[in-house]
């Protein structure tokens, strides 16, 4: 499951999140479209209640119809389960990797070992009526969709998409007024940190370098990483490459970032320390000024309900001095 570099996008998807982050660069993909009518909730009462039969087109541009509210949801994403749990609606099984809220494998029926290959006997037998999906291959989709039930695929590109991501899991399991407030909070959240940004003068901006592997793997532009960077006031030094690439030393040497993030300590808890007595790192300002921060990878990637959360880590541990 760590093996990195093999399965380098992968991770990043799963756990984006999950101990990966979470982001892919697919670009140009459809974003989540609900599609279904919605009926207006009688007697004065507010919002809008779901229609069913529901059809949306998911985040691979696939036609998705929902029969009926699910009850039985099978969650082969973290951040799906934190997105359904948020909502209320505590999936049946999940994988071993979803480990947020604390309760969540308390009250899911069954624990997946193995998200990148789920055991399709084991879903079944699980009688689900929907399952949340990630970006994977299209051999692994495939499989998935064979079982007959409702596969909807989630892969948020950007904070943007998160919204769109918790409005469409509300509309799937009817409830759009909890996914609307949801929203709200984390928008009013994301304003106010904006705001304390903007006080930050164009020329007193910090130059960052988001180390996601000890190989030097990094964020580049049309990543979720590197909106998170730019949104928190940051200068990606990777800015000018797209998607996941690996720079060598002399590069980031010579691009000498102000603050240094890593978000692989849960696989090397000396990831910071490696960083630090790297031959020629010695005089980059981050590493002069100690600047090497660990970022909790579970926040950072995953496309959920904290990715507001992980912006205002971000921000805070650029400028300290702002909040």
């Amino acid at each position: 499951m760590r093996r990195f570099t093999a399965v380098f996008l992968i991770v990043i998807v799963l756990f984006t999140l999950i101990l990966s982050g979470c982001s892919t660069t697919n670009q140009g993909q459809p974003q989540n479209q609900p599609q279904a009518s919605q009926e207006e909730v009688p007697d004065g009462e507010q919002g809008l209640k779901t229609k069913y039969p529901l059809t949306i087109v998911d985040d691979i541009g696939a036609t998705v119809t929902i029969p009926a509210k699910p009850t039985r949801i099978v969650s082969l994403l973290p951040s799906s389960t934190e997105i359904l749990c948020a909502l209320g609606e505590y999936p049946v099984a999940v994988t071993k990797w979803d480990d947020y809220p604390a309760d969540v494998k308390e009250k899911a029926e069954y624990v997946f070992e193995d998200a990148l290959n789920p055991n399709l006997e084991q879903i079944l037998n699980l009688e689900p009526d929907l399952i949340m999906y990630w970006l994977a291959s299209a051999e692994d989709t495939k499989k998935i969709k064979s079982l007959g039930i409702p596969v909807v695929v989630f892969e948020a590109k950007s904070i943007d998409d998160v919204y769109k991501s918790i409005a469409t899991a509300g509309q799937i399991t009817d409830k759009q007024e909890q996914a609307a407030l949801i929203i709200e909070e984390m928008k009013a959240k994301e304003k106010r940190i904006t705001e304390k940004l903007a006080q930050l003068p164009v020329q007193e901006k910090r130059k960052v370098w988001m180390e996601v592997d000890s190989k030097l793997f990094t964020a580049g532009k049309g990543t979720f990483l590197h909106e998170v960077i730019t949104k928190a006031g940051g200068i990606n030094i990777a800015e000018d490459v797209q998607g996941w690439v690996q720079f060598n030393s002399e590069q980031v040497i010579a691009r000498n970032p102000d603050v240094i993030f890593e978000n692989y300590s849960y696989s090397n808890p000396n990831a910071a320390k490696i960083i630090k007595d790297r031959k020629g790192w010695e005089n980059i300002e981050a590493v002069k000024n100690n600047r090497i921060i660990s970022l909790d990878n579970n926040i950072i990637s995953r496309q959920g309900p904290r990715i507001i959360d992980a912006l205002e880590l971000t921000a805070k541990a650029i400028y300290p001095e702002l909040f």
